[in-house]
């Protein structure tokens, strides 16, 4: 009797188990129909199935052309126009590239980041990373208070003193080149940027001397890019977490030993200099003083302790190095693919360094043309390829109601594309952001540093230290590129070279 009770407990728990996925597979699928169905009057490519969306579509496209998500959203703009939705799951986000609806919602501080695509941030498979920083923070208030405790450390005056930082970087990484400068020698100068920007903030920020780019086996640069890489297939893949492969299992144990390095680091820095100060010792007036300093203000409701600290070190630190790797390794490859360009820049160094050693503060204004080059390089490969809000309430769009709670995804990567905004937008013409009296087409369709409030808070120092850089390196040496490499963009959450601009390197006469 005892037997047949078990075995009928079984048979009702089976079929209360059965019962219970029927029902939450009819739910799932009639919300995946229902959000089918609110965005069925905005324009979209065909879907491959109902439940995976164009997720299918996306992964082989990506794959067969080896390109980025961006420019899989660049060929469905030139089939559908301005505005158009793509599907994901249960997830739906709306493609804007209209520069006026850009300027609406990215200005408007009611229209807050999504907690879709930003809380992905907070951890990675589970082991956290940036908390709630500054970068993906989505309540406003809370953002708002915390970034105007930051602000002051990229006051002008605090990016002034740093030029002894840049140069002394700068030299570090000429004479290091030098070694290499034979003309037969690959060096892929991605690797080379990265050390190097990876040195400027922890020194600038932190106090920290990682000594990346003279000790090759310093963690933190493969540290920083395998927690990119996790990003990046967290968000591009949700289900990733999941996936039982041996494969996924160690690229996922991979990624929280990066995230785990980088804190710890991060942990030690801060420990550091607590005790430092509590000692009287002197010290610097940098993103970690302010950031001890924010500790204070936000006691309490905020609960901003030690691991919200450390949240701000690694936002400040991947972010701030990553990008702005990047950015030297895009403009050295166009200034390399544009002889015209680099006898302008040459005579534009020349004419306002000489023989200086040091660039000054004061110099920085009179590299105009290397300016230009520079945003140039930042239209055609931006560190990023756009930003996404959730919207408060609804808008219009081209002609479209987009529903309150949307996901809006504005592309500037895009947008730098379209003859709309940038007449022959495939040539690389830095003079097209020259200063004139008339109002820039592209306003609003070029925000590489985004829009409104929370446009990034380094944006200056990363185009000082930029032109120092270059500045430098152009002066003393000739950059040839290895032939047959690719120009494309290979996209780890940031946007960086397929081929990390690989170079020969001679000195110049």
């Amino acid at each position: 009797m005892i037997g047949i009770g078990v075995l009928a407990l079984l048979g009702y728990t089976i079929l209360f188990v059965l019962l219970l996925a029927l029902t939450s597979g009819v739910a799932y699928s009639a919300y995946v129909y229902m959000q089918h169905r609110k965005y069925a009057h905005i324009p979209s490519v065909k879907r491959a199935n109902f439940f995976m969306g164009h997720y299918p579509t996306i992964k082989d496209y990506m794959k067969k052309h080896e390109c980025p998500l961006a420019e899989v959203l660049y060929e469905w703009y030139k089939e559908l126009g301005l505005v158009y939705c793509v599907h994901v799951l249960h997830n739906t986000f709306v493609v804007c590239l209209d520069s006026k609806v850009v300027k609406m919602v990215m200005t408007n501080s009611k229209h807050t980041k999504s907690h879709v695509d930003y809380d992905g941030f907070q951890a990675i498979f589970g082991s956290r990373f940036a908390g709630r920083s500054l970068v993906n923070e989505t309540d406003h208030s809370r953002w708002s208070q915390r970034r105007a405790l930051f602000n002051p450390a990229f006051h002008r005056q605090y990016l002034k003193g740093l030029m002894d930082i840049f140069n002394d970087s700068a030299d570090r990484l000429v004479q290091d080149l030098m070694k290499r400068a034979d003309g037969q020698t690959v060096v892929t100068m991605r690797d080379k940027f990265n050390s190097i920007t990876l040195d400027v903030i922890g020194k600038v920020g932190f106090g920290l001397d990682l000594n990346a780019m003279e000790d090759p086996s310093c963690p933190f640069p493969v540290a920083a890019t395998k927690v990119l890489q996790g990003l990046q297939k967290s968000l591009l893949v949700p289900w990733y977490s999941y996936i039982p492969s041996a494969h996924a299992r160690n690229f996922r144990k991979e990624v929280k030993e990066a995230c785990h390095l980088i804190r710890e680091i991060g942990r030690d820095c801060i420990l550091s200099r607590i005790e430092a100060k509590a000692r009287g010792d002197a010290t610097p007036q940098d993103i970690l003083t302010y950031l001890l300093d924010a500790s204070k203000e936000l006691q309490g409701d905020q609960n901003f302790g030690l691991e919200e600290m450390i949240d701000e070190f690694v936002t400040f630190f991947v972010a701030g190095q990553e990008t702005t790797g990047n950015h030297l390794s895009f403009t050295l490859q166009q200034i390399c693919r544009y002889p015209e360009v680099l006898k302008k820049l040459l005579i534009e160094i020349e004419e306002v360094l000489g023989d200086k050693p040091f660039v000054d503060y004061s110099d920085l204004p009179k590299l105009e043309y290397l300016m230009l080059v520079m945003k140039e390089s930042m239209r055609q490969f931006p560190p990023v390829s756009g930003s996404t809000r959730s919207l408060a309430h609804e808008i219009e769009c081209c002609g479209y109601t987009i529903p309150k709670g949307t996901r809006l995804r504005v592309n500037h990567f895009i947008m730098g594309k379209m003859e709309k905004y940038f007449d022959d937008p495939e040539e690389f013409r830095p003079e097209r952001f020259q200063v004139s009296d008339e109002t820039p087409r592209h306003l609003y369709a070029y925000f590489p540093f985004s829009l409104g409030q929370r446009t990034c808070i380094g944006q200056s120092m990363a185009m000082m230290e930029t032109r120092v850089i270059l500045a430098k390196l152009l002066r003393r040496f000739t950059f040839d590129l290895v032939p047959g490499q690719k120009f494309g963009i290979k996209q780890e959450l940031t946007n960086k070279p397929v081929d990390g601009c690989k170079t020969y390197i001679t000195l110049r006469e």
